[in-house]
C-alpha cells in the first residue's frame, strides 16, 4: 500500500439558524466597487458571523500584527553540512522543507556532501543536526560503505563526547528502476518513516533512473508521483529531502544543464550546483581541488557562491 496523502474536508458549522431540513435563501453578493464591512455583510445572518469569528480565533491565536513579524521558516530546522562557507551561504545548512536538488557532473563532490550530512544530521540539534536517522537510496553505483566508514572515524574524534552509532543509523536501499523506486518510496519509506526517526531522505540519482524514459509524458507524471510521496514525508515528519541530478550538454552556451528539463526543476523547492574550480590548495605536500558551490535557486537565500575542497576529512572549508 502507499503513503496516503494529506487529505481535507469541508468543515459544517453549528449554530447557524438553518437546519438541514430547511432552504437556506440565495447568497447576495456586493455589486462591484471597493469593499466595505457593510457591503459583504449586510446580508449574512449574525448568528453565522458569530460562528466565523469564534473558528477564527481558534485558528488565528495571535493579533495579525504579531503574525506578520514572523519568519515563513521560524518552524523549519536546518541541517549543518559540516562545512562553514557551506553553511554559511545555506543561512544555516539544509532546510527540512521542501526537495532539494544538488545537481553536477560526476567526480565534482556530490555524494561525498551526501555522505557528511548523512553523519550531521544525526548530531543534536546544538551542534547543527536533527539527532535522526537517514534513508539513503541508491540507483547507480554501489552506496560507498568504505568512504562512509572513514568519514564516521572523523566524527568520532571531532565529537568525543557524542556517543553515536553513525554506521547503524543509516538505511540503505539499492534500485534500478522507476517501478522500483516508487514502490520503494511510497511503500518500504512510509514503513520506515513510521517506525523510525528519519530526519534525512537521499535519493542518488533520480537522473539515472529518469533519464531512460522514451514516453516523456509518462516520466512527467512518474516524477510528479515521486515528488509527492517526498512533499509528504517532509511535511509529516519535518525532514529533509535531497534528491541528486546529473548535467548534460545541451549548447556550447549551456555545457552544465541539470537532467529532467523544467517538469523535474518544478518540482523541488531549491536547487545547488556543485562544479570543480581550476585551482588547487597544497597542504602536507598533498594538493587538493577547490570546488564551487551555488544556490541556483531558493525561496529563502540569495544566489550565492562558496567554495570548498574535498579531503580525508570530508567536505572542509578552503584554508585562507
Amino acid at each position: 500500500m502507499s503513503a496516503n496523502p494529506i487529505t481535507g474536508g469541508f468543515n459544517t458549522f453549528s449554530g447557524s439558524k438553518y437546519n438541514a431540513n430547511q432552504i437556506r435563501p440565495p447568497v447576495q453578493y456586493a455589486k462591484p466597487g471597493p469593499f466595505t464591512k457593510s457591503k459583504l455583510l449586510q446580508d449574512c445572518p449574525e448568528a453565522d458571523i458569530r460562528v466565523l469569528k469564534d473558528a477564527a480565533a481558534k485558528v488565528v491565536a495571535q493579533p495579525v500584527s504579531a503574525l506578520l513579524q514572523l519568519s515563513l521558516s521560524a518552524n523549519w530546522s536546518h541541517i549543518t553540512t559540516g562545512c562553514v562557507a557551506l553553511d554559511r551561504c545555506l543561512r544555516g545548512g539544509i532546510v527540512t522543507r521542501g526537495i532539494t536538488e544538488i545537481c553536477g557532473a560526476s567526480g565534482v563532490g556530490k555524494t561525498q556532501l551526501l555522505l557528511q550530512l548523512s553523519l550531521t544530521v544525526q548530531l543534536p540539534r546544538e551542534l547543527g543536526g536533527l539527532g535522526k536517522a537517514v534513508a539513503f537510496i541508491c540507483t547507480e553505483d554501489t552506496f560507498p560503505s568504505k568512504r562512509l566508514f572513514q568519514l564516521a572515524k572523523v566524527f568520532e574524534k571531532r565529537f568525543p563526547d557524542q556517543k553515536i552509532n553513525y554506521m547503524g543509523n543509516i538505511y540503505i536501499e539499492h534500485v534500478l528502476e522507476a517501478d522500483d523506486l516508487l514502490k520503494c518510496v511510497g511503500v518500504r519509506l512510509a514503513k520506515l518513516m513510521e517506525s523510525l526517526r528519519i530526519g534525512l531522505i537521499v535519493i542518488d540519482s533520480v537522473a539515472a533512473i529518469f533519464r531512460t524514459y522514451n514516453n516523456y509524458i509518462k516520466r512527467a507524471r512518474d516524477m510528479r508521483k515521486l515528488a509527492n510521496y517526498l512533499l509528504y514525508y517532509t511535511n509529516k515528519y519535518q525532514c529533509a529531502v535531497i534528491c541528486v541530478n546529473q548535467v548534460a550538454t545541451v549548447s556550447d552556451a549551456a555545457k552544465e544543464t541539470p537532467c529532467l528539463g523544467l517538469a523535474w526543476a518544478h518540482l523541488g523547492r531549491t536547487r545547488l550546483k556543485l562544479s570543480k574550480v581550476p585551482k588547487e590548495v597544497k597542504i602536507n605536500e598533498d594538493l587538493f581541488t577547490v570546488r564551487r558551490f551555488e544556490i541556483v535557486y531558493s525561496p529563502e537565500t540569495p544566489n550565492e557562491v562558496a567554495e570548498f575542497m574535498i579531503t580525508g576529512g570530508g567536505v572542509v572549508d578552503v584554508p585562507i
